[in-house]
């Protein structure tokens, strides 16, 4: 890790850190390749959203695959979800861990009928490994030439308002919001502000407003009204 990486790894982690919650339960039914809900003891019901993944959405080639690969290596299976954040829809967001240890959002990647999410700072230096991987072996959907990740193709031709803060987030949103940060100037911006860089390059990628601002970071000029 070199100095630079560092630094932005630092900041995150000097983020208020959520409180890591568990809850277990049976997964009744899947709604797609990264999305499930389970009903634990009292039978309530839960969404899980499997963090720091992104599978084919059913329209797109391979979302059914991956949707399968949930049911065969979940459904009706007891799993432990471990998770700290809950988007606007109430799902949890988290790592499952299925009956027998394996965590099911590593097995997505290593089947390749998922991209790694990279929203977490640090990114995951493992994910990216297994995603490597999986597109050298032409695993799932790296079969094909160019195939397009589930955040493009979610991509709406109007662009989103920025969340403020995590409760009105929408995970699968979390890189069209396209909220960054310049960490050499401390300003954050969003694509409807006024001077948005065309390549963001070396910018931390935020979820919601709330999360730049409690590093230290402002807004920048253009983006007050809108």
């Amino acid at each position: 890790m070199d100095i630079k990486s560092g630094i932005l790894a630092l900041m995150f982690f000097l983020l208020p850190q959520a409180e890591l919650k568990t809850i277990n339960g049976e997964v009744i039914s899947i709604k797609d390749g990264d999305t499930f809900t389970i009903k634990d003891q009292r039978d309530k019901l839960y969404k899980i959203r499997l963090a720091d993944i992104d599978a084919p959405e059913i329209a797109q080639p391979f979302g059914r695959p991956a949707k399968r690969l949930l049911e065969d290596l979940a459904l009706k299976k007891i799993v432990r979800v471990n998770y700290t954040q809950v988007d606007k829809y109430g799902r949890l967001i988290g790592e499952v861990f299925l009956p027998d240890g394996k965590m099911l959002n590593e097995e997505a990647i290593k089947a390749g009928l998922a991209w790694h999410y990279r929203v977490k700072h640090p990114h995951s230096t493992f994910l990216e490994k297994m995603e490597y991987k999986a597109w050298k072996k032409k695993m799932g959907l790296w079969v094909q030439e160019k195939p397009i990740p589930p955040w493009e193709f979610r991509r709406e031709s109007r662009l989103p308002i920025p969340p403020s803060n995590q409760d009105n987030m929408d995970y699968d949103l979390f890189l069209t919001y396209g909220i960054i940060g310049d960490p050499k100037t401390r300003i954050y911006q969003w694509p409807r502000c006024r001077n948005y860089p065309k390549n963001p390059k070396n910018h931390i990628v935020f979820g919601n407003l709330l999360d730049a601002e409690t590093l230290g970071y402002r807004a920048a000029r253009g983006c007050e009204n809108n």
